[in-house]
């Protein structure tokens, strides 16, 4: 399946000639369907097989880009994994005519930094590992509640880590 049958947005579509994608993975056949019906979904596939971009593509077909609030939450259980999902996001995310703020929110960076960020503005797609993003909710500077959109990268390892 090509990905201009899935109908995206003309900014995705021109992200994906970017990246030399033309044909969907079987693991992006199946599921960017059920993730853009809206449906909640558990997926397993072998590392490779394209799943980051299976719920990045639905994520921003979705995005209201007019909204000045948080939509989407996504977590990864390590620094790198949420990294790599930051760089595809904002890969993406760059050939968007309107802003789309995208946030990478890990231990190990400065978080007075990201707070002074959070206090003038907050980002439509926030990626990032479970315990910095849950201390940006805690203090009260990362506003998720209005998030329509939960994904949680590496299901497995993020729970054998104990998040």
């Amino acid at each position: 399946m090509k990905f201009t049958e899935f109908k995206f947005k003309d900014y995705i579509q021109e992200a994906l000639k970017d990246l030399n994608f033309v044909e969907a993975t079987e693991v992006q056949e199946k599921l960017i369907p059920v993730v853009l019906a809206g449906r909640d979904l558990v997926g397993e596939s072998k590392t490779g097989s394209g799943k980051t971009h299976t719920f990045l593509l639905p994520i921003f077909q979705k995005l209201d880009e007019g909204t000045d609030s948080v939509q989407v939450v996504i977590t990864a259980p390590s620094r790198e994994l949420a990294r790599q999902i930051y760089q595809a996001a904002r890969q993406i995310a760059a050939f968007s005519d309107k802003e789309i703020r995208v946030a990478n929110y890990v231990g190990g960076t400065d978080k007075n930094r990201q707070i002074g960020k959070l206090s003038s503005s907050q980002p439509h797609i926030v990626i990032g590992t479970p315990g910095r993003i849950y201390d940006l909710v805690e203090s009260g500077d990362l506003a998720i509640h209005k998030a329509n959109t939960f994904v949680v990268d590496e299901a497995d390892m993020t729970l054998d880590m104990g998040f």
